[in-house]
């Protein structure tokens, strides 16, 4: 019996518009998690959101474990996420590609290590973008 061949799938209007309202839809999730965070801990992460989306304009966001994540090219970078005491940064990457000789990452994971965030002090910018660049892979 011969092979067949299966019909390649087109991206249509629609699928381009689902995707966009997707999109739309991860947006506002998001902005009601930060609405939803006490102001001290909002103000600490609309800081880090901007240094996230300043190091990967590409990258997309949606709620994931009840969280911001942000992604590059179906991958996940990093996510930001409030805390009791404090507001952490959590980056995917191996610990060896996130340089950290001041030792400001925590977590003895193979995957990820976190920033922890208590105060605008505590926002390197520099290495911040560094790391986020480093777990994006530019």
């Amino acid at each position: 019996m011969p092979a067949t061949k299966r019909a390649s799938k087109k991206t249509t209007g629609k699928t381009a518009a689902k995707k966009s309202a997707g999109a739309a839809t991860d947006a506002r999730q998001v902005e009601v998690y930060f609405a939803q965070q006490p102001a001290d801990k909002r103000v600490l992460l609309d800081k880090l959101r901007v240094l996230v989306v300043k190091a990967i304009p590409d990258a997309t966001v949606s709620i994931k474990w009840g969280v911001p994540v942000y992604a590059r090219n179906g991958r996940q970078v990093c996510a930001l996420a409030s805390f009791k005491d404090h507001v952490g940064l959590n980056f995917f990457a191996p610990p060896a590609k996130l340089v950290d000789p001041e030792k400001k990452l925590e977590g003895g994971g193979k995957v990820s290590k976190m920033l922890k965030v208590r105060s605008a002090a505590d926002i390197d910018a520099t290495s911040i973008q560094r790391w986020l660049k480093a777990a994006a892979g530019s």
